[in-house]
């Protein structure tokens, strides 16, 4: 009897401390895309789609989307404020707008979950980049994720090599994305996605944002010479 009394006390520790690792990795792992396109000079030039800005003193709330349990068919784009397809981006927070081979340099925070990568094998959370390619074409659910075709830039979410002060929890970290050349005009969507996953049932974080390709001025004004001529 007391060797069954200690292994219910021992398996009921070990349920308690298994949901609060659950509990803690929901409440504590948050993050989401904050510029889609930093200039060099610090300033921000493209935002996400519904974004807040981090002067909103809840935007944790209103801006972290989880994906929790890797649900096949869960919304890629946040429902209500993320899903809008064109943006509904104010004039004062727009989208990123570049031309064909253009790099998109991609900020977020790293929220206290930095990986002190020191060498290639170490291991750290990655963020995956998605698009469909296609000028109006949307990845609705959490399932078309699986198609390597979509994948267009994979990078390390938080490490001591992408983020500039490791020592601080809530530091910046960067990461790239070039729009492929021979990209037609037309408004992208594209999906930042952080696999975190401390939850082990599957715990995700994504930030959906708008991309307009332009034609490059050059092109751009010689078929403004053939309409004029026509």
């Amino acid at each position: 009897m007391h060797s069954l009394s200690s292994f219910i006390a021992s398996a009921s520790i070990f349920l308690v401390l298994g949901l609060s690792l659950i509990q803690d990795a929901n409440v504590d792992a948050h993050s989401w895309l904050d510029c889609s396109n930093m200039l060099p000079s610090g300033t921000c030039a493209g935002y996400p789609v519904g974004y807040p800005t981090r002067a909103n003193p809840d935007i944790n709330t209103l801006y972290t989307y989880l994906i929790s349990g890797r649900p096949p068919m869960a919304p890629v784009c946040q429902p209500g404020r993320q899903d809008i397809f064109p943006g509904n981006n104010p004039s004062d927070l727009p989208p990123a707008s570049v031309t064909p081979g253009q790099t998109l340099h991609l900020t977020w925070e790293a929220n206290g979950h930095l990986n002190d990568v020191q060498s290639p094998a170490d291991f750290r959370t990655k963020v995956d980049v998605y698009w469909t390619g296609v000028p109006n074409s949307l990845i609705h659910t959490r399932s078309e994720l699986s198609q390597p075709s979509l994948l267009l830039q994979s990078m390390d979410f938080a490490t001591p090599q992408n983020c500039d002060d490791p020592a601080n929890p809530n530091t910046v970290c960067h990461g790239y994305v070039t729009v492929p050349q021979g990209t037609a005009p037309g408004k992208y969507q594209m999906v930042w996605y952080w696999t975190f996953d401390k939850n082990p049932v599957g715990e995700e974080y994504s930030t959906c944002f708008e991309v307009d390709v332009v034609a490059p001025l050059a092109k751009r004004s010689r078929n403004k010479s053939i309409r004029r001529r026509l």
